[in-house]
């Protein structure tokens, strides 16, 4: 890698005399100047008209542009009127607002502009009418690591060598902007999915690096929120975004790895007028004119090749990073719905073995301890709106199970012990087998299956997480016939509550247990030691995109 890359962090006291003389050309035109004071004042998420009142209406042109590049195209459209009695008017437009209405439909013909400069390509696919497939690049930015001068100053060299693998473990605090409303998110997404490799391991890895990641919707307060905290935290965005909040003063310093994917501006010109598109493709031109290349470096971005141009005078490091190709037709697509998935929450009703079987030595400690340190281990990696209930079985008198905790979010308060994830803990802890005390399986199972579905919760996984010991059924009401024949009448594909099962210890039968997961598309696994379970808990965020992934480690 470049050493520049590795070196490289605030930037010094001239880069401001540097980008003042980028900065600092004679304007061309009036209308062009106020059209950026008033971009300036709406701010990033705002809508920029920029309108050239000429006689030349005949080669009218309407473009909309992502607030990343809009200033500079509208510099250059000004000019280019100027130059070509054109009439060229630049909208500024979210890229992911723009996409969902090419998507949606809602955007007319006339309304649709007639040329999109997104910030990515990656839009694209979210675009179902192909009015875009591809379009040429006009400018780019790497996406690479933010972090505060102190973190990039004990970590750079070595997070500089290890890219995105550098994720793996749990040396840094990884940051992501929301993938659903970022390019730059979705991008780190795949940069992340591709350093983690492919198959089952590499799913699992990936669903790892993402494990605790909150994303953020804004740029600004991300990196505004950047600070070492033990694990250093590490925010991927653009080249664009870390220079610019350089020069408003907040402290944070690139780190540019060997490889990155990119923001790669595409030209795409949705106009099938001829006399529009002979205007689109003259602009084009200026886009990529030696005059169209100076306004994009005064946006801090470089060519479509990468080229720093000016900029390097400022600070840029001549060379970006090597182009990770992870954008390609449908890759959006895909993580997108992997990331859903990922996001889901967990609505859950465990129900927990105490039965005489639970009574069996697991290691030093019995079974019935083992699941309780699985569930206690369990809650430490949930999210607070986690919602969770919790029965054990047998029950006593008429019912085949007790219920401990009614199903909730784990935030909740729940007097007299505080929050409901500590009533489970207390609950948990107090759990104890008893001699003689067996049966309610299979009858627990479907009354704990039944009472999860009426309360369905779309957007969530439902779940009914059965942790047995080796309580048979024996003495139960039904028979796992008919407990399986009642589950499989009872599962909704449209609406789905899953079953998973895990059977502590050895010598449990798992053919029944087997059974009754597939009747609800669940799972069932042994466990054998802490181990095992602890991977499980580490592998849930894949499981929710592969419910038949086999957790390797």
């Amino acid at each position: 890698m470049d050493s520049s890359f590795a070196e490289h962090e605030v930037l010094s006291d001239s880069t401001g005399a540097a980008l003042s003389s980028l900065r600092g050309r004679e304007r061309t035109s009036m209308a062009a100047a106020v059209a950026l004071v008033v971009g300036l004042a709406l701010g990033g998420g705002g809508w920029l008209v920029y309108r050239n009142h000429t006689g030349c209406q005949d080669r009218s042109l309407t473009v909309t542009a992502d607030p990343a590049i809009a200033a500079a195209v509208t510099e250059v459209a000004a000019r280019y009127n100027a130059a070509h009695c054109a009439d060229v008017n630049v909208v500024t437009g979210d890229s992911a607002q723009t996409a969902r209405l090419l998507s949606s439909g809602d955007m007319t013909a006339d309304a649709r502009p007639d040329v999109w400069i997104a910030d990515s390509s990656l839009w694209f696919d979210g675009i179902k009418d192909g009015v875009v497939r591809s379009a040429p690049s006009v400018a780019s930015s790497p996406v690479v690591f933010a972090m505060t001068p102190e973190g990039a100053q004990r970590h750079v060299a070595k997070l500089a060598k290890q890219g995105w693998g550098g994720f793996r473990g749990d040396t840094y605090s990884l940051r992501l902007l929301d993938p659903e409303a970022s390019a730059t998110g979705m991008a780190s997404l795949l940069a992340l999915s591709s350093a983690a490799g492919s198959g089952a391991d590499g799913l699992q890895t990936f669903s790892g690096m993402l494990q605790g990641v909150q994303p953020s919707s804004d740029a600004t307060d991300a990196i505004t929120a950047l600070a070492d905290q033990g694990t250093p935290p590490v925010l991927p965005v653009s080249e664009q975004t870390i220079w610019r909040q350089q020069q408003e003063g907040r402290q944070v310093t690139a780190v540019y790895p060997p490889t990155a994917p990119i923001l790669d501006f595409p030209y795409a010109v949705l106009t099938a007028d001829r006399d529009r598109g002979r205007v689109a493709a003259g602009l084009l031109a200026a886009l990529r004119s030696s005059d169209g290349v100076a306004r994009l470096h005064d946006a801090w971005l470089r060519t479509p090749g990468g080229d720093a141009g000016r900029l390097i005078s400022a600070g840029l490091p001549a060379a970006a990073p090597r182009v990770l190709p992870v954008i390609r037709p449908g890759a959006a697509r895909g993580m997108r719905d992997t990331w859903t998935k990922m996001r889901q929450g967990l609505r859950a009703l465990a129900l927990i073995d105490v039965s005489d079987a639970t009574l069996a030595r697991m290691g030093t400690a019995t079974r019935t301890q083992a699941m309780a340190g699985a569930l206690s281990s369990g809650f430490s990696m949930m999210e607070d709106d986690t919602e969770f209930g919790l029965w054990s079985f047998p029950g006593r008198d008429a019912r085949p199970y007790r219920p401990l905790v009614s199903v909730g979010p784990l935030r909740e308060i729940s007097p007299p012990y505080g929050t409901r994830r500590a009533r489970l803990l207390q609950q948990i802890g107090g759990l104890r087998p008893k001699k003689g005390r067996n049966g309610g399986l299979y009858d627990a199972i479907l009354d704990a299956y039944r009472e999860l579905s009426k309360g369905y919760r779309p957007g969530m996984l439902n779940e009914v997480l059965v942790l047995t010991g080796g309580a048979s059924g024996a003495n139960d009401r039904i028979t796992l016939d008919r407990l399986v024949t009642e589950l499989q009448k009872d599962f909704d594909p449209e609406h789905q509550v899953n079953i998973t099962l895990m059977a502590f210890g050895e010598g449990v039968d798992m053919t029944p247990l087997k059974r009754i997961a597939a009747a609800t598309e669940g799972a069932a696994y042994p466990i054998r030691n802490n181990q095992q379970i602890m991977t499980l808990f580490r592998c849930a965020l894949a499981l929710r995109v592969k419910d038949d992934l086999h957790c390797s480690r």
